[in-house]
């Protein structure tokens, strides 16, 4: 019955859009809120110790929200979350990849000092961005190539913060220059194997969640640049 009408059947779509839009609302609200938990100090505490599942909720509601499913996509995302953490292994490790870095104990548990959520984070932003872009290249180089930009701009935001809330420490707490030329290469292979493998769909709640994350960053980065 309500499908049934020649009105009713434009009901659902709308609805879903409405809840979309709201979501998305509020989840501007709370990375709001966030900024102040992170800024004042007494605070600190709490808000960090909810970064993981900060992290784990944003890619859960990006999915949730997802329109058109497909198996090669998800392993897709799965398997850069996958590579996306041994890659930092191996970073960690080495130092030869980003620089000389370790991590700290914001972003949980994890692996030889590797956290697992680090490799849940690579497949969220490829899914974030290359969502955010979808239908608006046809070129899967050229839109490679902007995802990674998107990709690497986030991160330069991101950098400082990381340092000052003890997600990852750089040596003698500088980021090297070749940290970023490495984000952005692994940023475009892993782009690149996405679409050419598949055709990522338009993810209104994926691109939003990538906004938000980047103006969450912004904004703290411009914080810490001043105090």
């Amino acid at each position: 019955m309500f499908l049934s009408s020649p009105r009713g059947t434009f009901a659902l779509p709308i609805f879903m859009n409405n809840v979309e839009n709201r979501f998305i609302t509020l989840i501007a609200i709370i990375y709001c809120v966030g900024i102040a938990g992170f800024i004042i100090p007494s605070l600190n505490p709490t808000f960090i110790w909810l970064t993981p599942y900060n992290i784990i909720a944003a890619f859960i509601f990006a999915w949730i929200f997802h329109k058109k499913w497909e198996a090669k996509h998800v392993a897709l995302i799965i398997t850069v979350g996958v590579l996306g953490f041994f890659l930092e292994y191996a970073g960690v490790t080495t130092g030869k990849i980003f620089g000389s870095y370790h991590y700290g104990k914001t972003l949980g548990r994890g692996w030889q000092g590797v956290p697992y959520l680090i490799g849940l984070n690579w497949a969220a932003l490829v899914f974030f961005t290359s969502s955010l872009l979808a239908g608006r290249f046809s070129n899967p180089y050229g839109a490679s190539f902007l995802g990674a930009s998107l990709m690497t701009l986030y991160d330069f935001f991101l950098e400082p913060v990381a340092m000052r809330y003890d997600f990852w420490h750089w040596h003698r707490g500088i980021v090297p220059l070749q940290n970023y030329i490495a984000w952005f290469i692994a940023a475009f292979l892993f782009q690149l194997l996405l679409h050419l493998n598949t055709k990522p769909q338009r993810n209104k709640m994926a691109g939003a969640m990538y906004l938000i994350q980047l103006g969450f960053f912004l904004i703290l980065y411009v914080w810490i640049r001043i105090f």
